[in-house]
């Protein structure tokens, strides 16, 4: 497996990854009719305009195409936007070597916490970036494109723990 950064290229891939993923992980948390409908259509459409700034870190799990990817707006505080890996290479160590890559990126950028937020009914999310060394600070309810999500915030207060994780 490769990891590199993401490149313009890429977005539409990009958002057909997160698209399955979310179909696979969110069917307790969005409608199906978004999720077998708009779902595709609404990535597609925010990736084509999301705006990636130099300080910002998106990077590309690849083995024979895009199995995964990471998203860390450094805006100024890193937020964890997005880390998503292909449904039939999860449980892999795909996500902690995104994660840990991205900690790298953020540590040489002088940053040293990080959060995100994740889908309170992804707890499979959730045990991974616990096991990562996340803490779950707060829950607040989370709009996905028109949809209001129940979430869990995650912090990590030192992202060195993240830097050499390979779980």
């Amino acid at each position: 497996m490769k990891i590199r950064n993401a490149k313009k290229t890429d977005l539409h891939h990009i958002a057909a990854l997160q698209t399955e993923s979310w179909r696979d992980s969110y069917t307790e948390a969005l409608p199906e009719t978004y999720l077998t409908g708009q779902l595709a259509e609404d990535l597609e459409h925010h990736w084509h305009k999301v705006q990636i700034q130099p300080q910002d870190i998106v990077l590309i799990a690849e083995e024979k195409g895009i199995i995964g990817f990471i998203a860390v707006w450094c805006r100024p505080k890193p937020y964890i936007d997005n880390l998503h890996v292909k449904p039939s290479k999860r449980s892999k160590g795909v996500g902690s070597k995104l994660m840990a890559s991205a900690a790298r990126q953020m540590v040489q950028q002088g940053h040293q916490t990080a959060y995100l937020w994740v889908v309170e009914s992804n707890q499979r999310a959730i045990q991974l970036y616990q096991r990562l060394g996340g803490v779950c600070t707060e829950q607040a309810l989370k709009n996905l494109f028109g949809h209001q999500v129940p979430s869990v915030k995650i912090v990590w207060s030192d992202i060195s723990v993240l830097c050499s994780n390979t779980i």
